[in-house]
């Protein structure tokens, strides 16, 4: 899985000249937790809106009239973001991804190709991600054997009796549990082949340890 094919591309932008009310005002309407800072087309830092709201809090617990002018109409974007923030290149690997995240605790990365800002990659992507990987924007019943063996005769035993069959299957995947560590292999399909992939998963011995049908 590779950055690009992922990432978002409808990009949040906001100029670094702008006031932090301003800034403020335009979290607000977008409802974003992040904006990348461009100038020119020119990709100059990250901002969050965690950090505009901390500021707003210390100017009104202050309860200057000064303090309160300064954040309305001298205090700008680029005295709050985060200036050369971690990046991705298109070309990283998601699993980089979620290294990077998870070493420098950023849950938005902006992914840059070149010099260029063309996306980025945040929880929510993966979120969107691992959605898609379990079906749960589909009603698409699942089933989990344990993998006895060797994972590709596993698959391969499985694949070629459900086709035998001429049953369709809608995803196929693998995973570790994440006590034990041995490999599942869960498969995804429509509610109508239940009885009889369920039926072949017991012909074949294997163990199965989940099943999940959509409510």
């Amino acid at each position: 899985m590779i950055v690009k094919n992922w990432m978002s591309k409808n990009l949040d932008v906001i100029s670094s000249d702008l006031s932090a009310q301003e800034a403020m005002n335009i979290f607000e309407k977008n409802r974003v937790p992040f904006m990348s800072v461009v100038d020119n087309g020119k990709f100059r830092g990250l901002i969050a809106r965690r950090d505009l709201r901390a500021a707003a809090s210390w100017t009104l617990a202050a309860q200057d009239v000064y303090e309160t002018q300064y954040f309305n109409e001298r205090l700008k974007v680029k005295d709050i973001m985060v200036r050369k923030p971690v990046t991705l290149n298109v070309n990283d690997t998601v699993s980089t991804a979620l290294e990077k995240g998870s070493q420098f605790g950023r849950s938005f990365l902006p992914v840059m190709d070149g010099d260029k800002l063309v996306g980025s990659l945040s929880n929510r992507d993966f979120s969107y991600a691992l959605t898609q990987l379990l079906g749960g924007d589909e009603t698409l019943h699942g089933i989990s054997i344990e993998i006895n063996g060797d994972t590709k005769v596993t698959i391969k035993e499985i694949l070629e009796g459900i086709f035998s069959q001429g049953l369709q299957i809608q995803g196929i995947f693998t995973l570790k549990d994440p006590d034990t560590k041995v490999k599942r292999l869960t498969i995804r399909f429509e509610a109508q082949y239940f009885e009889q992939i369920s039926s072949l998963i017991d012909e074949k011995g294997y163990k199965l340890v989940e099943v999940v049908k959509p409510k």
